[in-house]
C-alpha cells in the first residue's frame, strides 16, 4: 500500500495556516454553530458596563463574554446542555435565565433590550430559532425517553418529515430523505463521521441511552457538511457532570406479545392453476424475541474539571422462521432456520477542562453485532418444524453484505479553545475499526478442503475430507479502518460570524472472499498417463509416485481479496453575517477531493476541486424571535463509496497447480509425497494482478452532485403553539454508475480499423451517464492503453433525472402545561429515471446499479421513483396524564409507493447479451416507470403508557405497542411480469410487509 496516502500532506496543514492567519487579521460580532455544538445568544439593555457569564449547569463551568456597544454577545462552540445565562454588573448578578441548547441550533437569552422580550423560557428550548438556516429538527433525551420509537437511530430519523423507510431490504433499514438513496446520508457522533465506512449505507450505532441530542438535517444544511445528498444526521452523547448519576434499564419483547405474520401466496396470475392463490411460505409460526440490559453512570472525577460518563447496553434477540418454500417439496430438511443475535454497545465519555476556556473531550464508541443460524427441517404436510440440526451452523460477526451492521470500535478526541471573545478553535481526531466474520461451526481455517471422487481415488487409500466447510468464506481478516482530523476556527468580525475549516477522512478495507481452510486438493485422474496435462510441465507419469497410473492432484487457490482505499478532504468557509439587525445571511463556500485507490495504490477515481457554494437567509420579521422566514440554495456532492473498487478492480487469484503423490493423509485428507510437475497454472489469467486503474473509470469523471432550493417559515400563533412551513426542490446533476455495453466500442473500434481479436472483451467502467464518455482500453494489439472517445449518442443512455419537490407544513406544541406534540403534513413529488447509487429494482451493489448497464435498460425508465408518497402524515406527542403517569404516541400515515412492470424487450430490440426480462416492457409493450398503480397506504400507531410510583423515585415501567392495529400493509411486490417469454410464476406476490404488531416492557431505574 502507498503509505504516503495515510499521513496528513504538507498541503492541508498550509490550508488550516491560511485559514488562521486570514481570520486572526480581523474582529467581530455574529455566530455559527457546528456539527457538535450549539450557540448561547442575545442582547443586553445598557450594554456599558455589563458582562455575561454563562454556566453549564451540570459541570459549573463557565464562560464569560462581553456585549458589543449595541448590547448583541455571542457564545459559540459550546456543548449541548443546560446553561444559566447571568447578566453581571458591577460584580452582582442584574438578572438570569435558564435555556436548555441542544446540538446544531442557537437557543437567544435576551434581556429587555429595546423592550424586545425574550421567548425563552427557563429549563426550556426556544421555539423558534432565528439563527438558523437549515431544514431540520433536534430531538432530546427527554423526547426520545417519552416516545413510543424503537430503540435505534433509523427509527428515530423516520419521525422527521419528509423521511421514507428503504424500499430494498438488500440495504437495511437506512432511511431515504427528502428523495435520497439509503447511500446518501451522513452521520456523525460528537462530530465524527461513523457513516457506513465501506459502503455507505446505515451507520454505527451507540447505546440508545448515551444519546443526548439528536439532530435530523433533511436539507438546506451549511458549508460545514458535506459527503451527502440526503441528509445529516447528528448525534451528541451524554456527559457526566458535577453530580453522580447511576441508572439501569431491561427491556423484554415477549415472541407471545407479537402478533403472527401473515403467510406469502402464490399470487394470482391466471395462468397456473396448481399454484395460483396457494400457499407459498408458512410465516405464521415466525416468532422473535428480545431482551434488552442496559447500564449507565456518569459524574465528576475532579468536581468543575474531570468527568466521566459511561453506558453500556446488551441486547440479545432469538428467532425462528421459515427458510423454505413450498416448492421446494413436501419436505425440506432445511426448511426452518433458528437464529440468536447479540448485540454489545458501549460508550465512554470523558471531559477535561484545564481551564474554563480550553476544553479536551474523549469518546470511545463499541458497537458489535454477532449472530449463530442453525438449519432445521421444515414439513409442509403438517406444518411442523424437526428438531433435528441439518447441516453445520454458523457465526457472523458485523456481517455481510450491504444491509451488515456497520460495527464499530472507535477513539474519538476533540479539543475546543476559546482563546479570546471572538476567537475559537476546534479539534478532532478519531480512528474507527469494524471487523467482519462469518464462522461455521466446526471450521479450521487451517485446515484445507479436499474434494475426489471414485473415479479419482487410488484404491486402498483413505480420501478424508475433515474440513466441515466447503466453497468459499469471507475472509477471516476483513475489516475496515477510518482515519479523520477536522480543524474548525471561528471568528466575529463586526457583524460577520466567521467559520472556516478543513477535514480529511482516509479509508481502507479488506474485502472479499477467499477458498475455506485457505485452498482445495482436487484429486484428479488422467485417462492418458503420458499425455501432457494444459498448465503442466510434466505429464503424470514423469512425476512418478501413483502418477504411472495416471492419478495426480491439484493445489487450488481461488480469492478475490481486495484492499481498496479512498481519501475525502474538503476545506470550506462560511460567513453568518448580520447584515440588518433582524435579516442575517449565511454565505458558504466549500470545496471537496474525493479520491479511490485500487489494491496497488493506484487512483483509479480522482475528483479534484469540486466547489460546493452554499447560501442561507433568514429574516427575524418582528424581531422579537416570533416570526421568521427562511431560506436557502445549495449545491452538494456525494463520494463513490470504497466497495466499488472491491467490485470493479479487485485483483482476482484462480490458480491451480498439479502434483503426483504416493500417498495420502488418513486424518487431514491432505496428498503426501507430493512432486510439482508445473507451476500454479490459470487458465483465465487470474494471478491476482487486478485491472489497470486506467481501464476503470472514464476520463475526467464527474461526482455525483445534486443541487437544492427551499423556501420556508416559523411562526409563534401563542407562546404554547409553533407553526410553520417549507418549499424544497431538489435536482440531480450528475452520477456515477457502471456501463457494462460494448456495443459502442466495438463500432469504434470498426471505424478505426482497430483490431479485437486478441481482446478478451469489455468488464465494464464508470462514466456519466448520458454524458460523452472516454475510456482508456488495452485492445491486447501490440500498442497498449488507446483512448477510446464515444458521444453520450453513442452510448445512448439519458442524463441522469431525479427531482423531488415537496411542501411541509407542521403544528407544534412545544412542551409546557405537561405535554409535547407535533403534527407534520407533507406533499411531494419524486421523479426521474436514476433512483441514485442504490437501485431497488436491481442487486444490492452500492455505485453499482443494473439501470445504465446499456441503453436498453433506460427505455421508459421515467417516472415517478419506488420512493415516491405523496402524502405523508406524522404526529407524535406524549403527556403527563397524572402525577405518575405519562403516555405517548407516534402516528405514521404514508401513501403508497408507484409500482412498475418488469419483462422482456420487444424482438425487435433484443441484442445477443440482453439481460432477458429487465426492462420497462411488459408483454411487448412500454410500461413507463411508476405507472402500474400504487402500493396501498401505509398506517402505523404506536402507542406507550409509563409509570414511576411516587414511592420509589427513580423507577419507572414503560409498555410500548408498535404498530397497534397490526395492520401488515404491503409495502412491495416482486414486478417482474415474464419469466424466458411466459408470465412470471411469482409475479406481483408479496415480497415485504409492515411488521407486525409487538409490544416492549421496560423497566428502568434512575438514580
Amino acid at each position: 500500500m502507498n503509505s504516503k496516502r495515510f499521513t496528513l500532506r504538507h498541503d492541508a496543514i498550509r490550508h488550516a495556516t491560511a485559514i488562521l492567519i486570514a481570520l486572526a487579521a480581523s474582529g467581530g460580532q455574529a455566530w455559527a454553530q457546528s456539527n457538535a455544538t450549539t450557540t448561547i445568544f442575545g442582547e443586553v439593555r445598557a450594554a456599558a458596563g455589563a458582562t455575561v457569564v454563562i454556566e453549564n449547569l451540570a459541570t459549573g463551568v463557565q464562560r464569560t463574554v462581553s456585549p458589543d456597544a449595541s448590547g448583541r454577545y455571542a457564545a459559540t462552540s459550546m456543548p449541548p446542555g443546560r446553561y444559566a445565562v447571568k447578566v453581571l454588573r458591577g460584580g452582582a448578578v442584574e438578572a438570569s435565565r435558564e435555556v436548555e441548547a441542544v446540538v446544531g441550533s442557537g437557543v437567544e437569552a435576551s434581556f429587555g433590550a429595546g423592550g424586545m422580550q425574550t421567548v425563552v423560557v427557563s429549563a426550556t428550548r426556544s421555539y423558534i430559532d432565528v439563527s438558523n438556516t437549515n431544514n431540520g429538527v433536534v430531538f432530546t433525551a427527554k423526547e426520545l425517553k417519552a416516545l413510543p420509537v424503537a430503540d435505534d437511530i433509523a427509527s428515530v430519523v423516520q419521525l422527521t418529515p419528509g423521511v421514507n423507510r428503504g424500499t430494498n431490504s438488500q440495504y437495511g433499514n437506512a432511511p431515504q430523505i427528502s428523495g435520497s438513496g439509503q447511500s446518501e446520508n451522513a452521520f456523525y457522533v460528537n462530530g465524527f463521521p461513523v457513516t457506513n465506512i465501506l459502503t455507505q449505507v446505515g451507520a454505527s450505532e451507540l447505546p440508545f441511552g448515551a444519546i443526548a441530542n439528536m439532530q435530523v438535517l433533511s436539507g438546506g444544511y451549511g458549508a460545514e457538511f458535506g459527503r451527502s445528498t440526503g441528509g445529516v444526521i447528528n448525534v451528541t452523547t451524554k456527559s457526566g457532570g458535577n453530580k453522580f448519576e447511576f441508572g439501569g434499564k431491561l427491556q423484554y419483547l415477549p415472541a407471545r406479545l407479537r402478533a403472527a405474520p401473515e403467510n406469502t401466496y402464490y399470487p394470482r396470475t391466471g395462468a397456473y392453476p396448481d399454484t395460483d392463490g396457494k400457499l407459498l411460505y408458512w410465516n405464521r409460526d415466525n416468532t422473535t424475541r428480545s431482551r434488552v440490559a442496559g447500564l449507565y453512570g456518569g459524574g465528576p472525577l475532579v468536581r468543575n474539571k474531570l468527568f466521566a460518563f459511561v453506558a453500556l447496553e446488551r441486547t440479545v434477540t432469538d428467532g425462528e422462521a421459515i427458510a423454505a418454500a413450498s416448492s421446494a417439496g413436501t419436505t425440506s430438511p432445511t426448511g426452518w432456520s433458528s437464529s440468536h443475535t447479540t448485540v454489545n454497545r458501549y460508550l465512554a465519555k470523558l471531559d477535561y477542562n484545564l481551564t474554563d476556556d480550553h476544553h479536551v473531550e474523549y469518546t470511545k464508541l463499541y458497537d458489535r453485532t454477532v449472530g449463530r443460524t442453525q438449519a432445521y427441517g421444515f414439513d409442509y404436510a403438517t406444518l411442523t418444524r424437526n428438531g433435528t440440526p441439518r447441516g453445520a451452523g454458523q457465526e457472523t460477526i458485523n456481517c455481510c453484505g450491504a444491509a451488515a451492521a456497520p460495527g464499530a470500535n472507535a477513539d474519538i478526541v476533540k479539543y475546543t479553545g476559546y482563546l479570546r471573545d471572538d476567537l475559537t478553535v476546534t479539534a478532532l481526531y478519531g480512528d474507527s475499526r469494524t471487523t467482519h466474520r462469518r464462522i461455521p461451526d466446526g471450521y479450521d481455517p487451517g485446515l484445507a478442503q479436499t474434494s475426489s471422487t471414485v473415479s479419482t481415488q487410488v484404491p486402498g487409500l483413505v480420501y478424508n475430507n475433515p474440513q466441515t466447510v466447503t466453497g468459499s468464506l469471507v475472509d477471516p481478516a476483513s475489516e475496515d479502518r477510518q482515519k479523520g482530523l477536522r480543524l474548525d476556527v471561528e471568528y466575529k468580525l463586526g457583524q460577520h460570524g466567521l467559520r472556516a475549516g478543513i477535514d480529511r477522512i482516509e479509508v481502507e478495507s479488506l474485502v472479499g472472499q477467499t477458498l475455506a481452510g485457505g485452498y482445495r486438493w482436487t484429486y484428479r485422474k488422467a485417462s492418458d498417463p503420458n499425455r501432457a496435462i494444459n498448465g503442466a510441465s510434466e505429464t503424470p507419469a514423469q512425476g512418478g509416485g501413483y502418477g504411472a497410473q495416471g492419478y495426480y492432484v491439484s493445489r487450488d487457490v481461488n480469492t478475490n481479496l481486495a484492499r481498496p482505499t479512498s481519501v475525502q478532504s474538503a476545506q470550506y468557509i462560511q460567513d453568518h453575517w448580520q447584515v440588518a439587525r433582524r435579516v442575517l445571511l449565511d454565505l458558504g463556500l466549500r470545496r471537496e477531493q474525493f479520491t479511490n485507490y485500487t489494491t496497488k495504490g493506484d487512483a483509479f477515481i480522482s475528483q479534484r476541486n469540486m466547489i460546493a457554494p452554499r447560501f442561507g437567509a433568514t429574516w427575524d420579521v418582528k424581531g422579537d424571535s416570533s416570526l421568521k422566514v427562511f431560506a436557502n440554495a445549495g449545491r452538494y456532492h456525494l463520494p463513490v463509496p470504497s466497495n466499488l473498487s472491491s467490485n470493479m478492480a479487485s485483483p482476482l487469484l484462480s490458480t491451480s497447480q498439479f502434483f503426483t503423490y504416493t500417498g495420502v493423509d488418513p486424518a487431514t485428507g491432505a496428498p503426501t509425497g507430493l512432486h510439482p510437475i508445473g507451476n500454479a497454472y490459470s487458465a483465465n489469467n487470474f494471478y491476482g494482478q487486478g485491472r489497470d486503474a486506467r481501464e476503470v473509470t472514464a476520463v475526467g469523471l464527474k461526482p455525483l452532485s445534486q443541487d437544492e432550493f427551499s423556501l420556508g417559515f416559523e411562526t409563534a400563533l401563542t407562546r404554547r403553539l409553533v407553526a410553520g412551513g417549507n418549499l424544497l426542490y431538489r435536482r440531480l446533476n450528475d452520477t456515477n454508475d457502471d456501463t457494462c455495453d460494448q456495443r459502442p466500442i466495438d463500432a469504434w473500434a470498426a471505424r478505426n480499423h482497430v483490431d479485437e481479436s486478441q481482446w478478451g472483451g469489455f468488464q465494464c467502467a464508470i462514466m456519466n451517464p448520458g454524458r460523452d464518455n472516454s475510456l482508456m482500453i488495452d485492445f491486447n494489439d501490440g500498442r497498449g492503453l488507446r483512448r477510446v472517445d464515444i458521444t453520450a449518442a453513442e452510448w445512448g443512455n439519458p442524463l441522469p433525472e431525479r427531482t423531488y419537490k415537496a411542501l411541509t407544513v407542521f403544528l407544534e406544541h412545544p412542551f409546557s402545561n405537561g405535554w409535547y406534540g407535533k403534527v407534520t403534513y407533507t406533499l411531494s413529488a419524486l421523479k426521474g429515471n436514476m433512483e441514485g447509487q442504490t437501485d431497488t429494482i436491481g442487486g444490492g451493489d452500492v455505485a453499482l446499479t443494473v439501470s445504465d448497464d446499456h441503453k436498453e435498460l433506460m427505455y421508459n425508465a421515467y417516472g415517478y421513483l419506488p420512493s415516491d408518497h405523496r402524502h405523508q402524515i406524522k404526529a407524535y406527542g406524549f403527556a403527563q396524564v397524572l402525577p405518575e403517569v405519562t403516555v405517548g404516541a407516534n402516528l405514521a400515515l404514508v401513501s403508497g409507493a408507484p409500482r412498475n412492470c418488469i419483462g422482456a424487450l420487444p424482438d425487435d430490440l433484443r441484442f445477443d447479451g440482453d439481460y432477458g426480462d429487465a426492462y420497462f416492457y411488459c408483454n411487448g409493450q412500454p410500461a413507463p416507470r411508476g405507472s402500474q398503480g400504487r402500493l396501498p397506504w401505509q398506517m402505523q400507531l404506536d402507542l406507550n403508557a409509563a409509570w414511576s410510583p411516587a414511592r420509589v423515585k427513580g423507577l419507572t415501567f414503560r409498555a410500548d405497542v408498535f404498530n397497534v392495529f397490526d395492520r401488515q400493509t404491503v409495502n412491495r411486490y416482486n414486478e417482474t411480469r415474464e419469466d424466458a417469454g411466459a408470465i412470471n410464476r411469482y409475479y406481483l406476490q408479496v415480497a415485504s410487509r409492515a411488521a407486525p404488531r409487538s409490544v416492549r416492557l421496560t423497566a428502568e431505574y434512575n438514580f
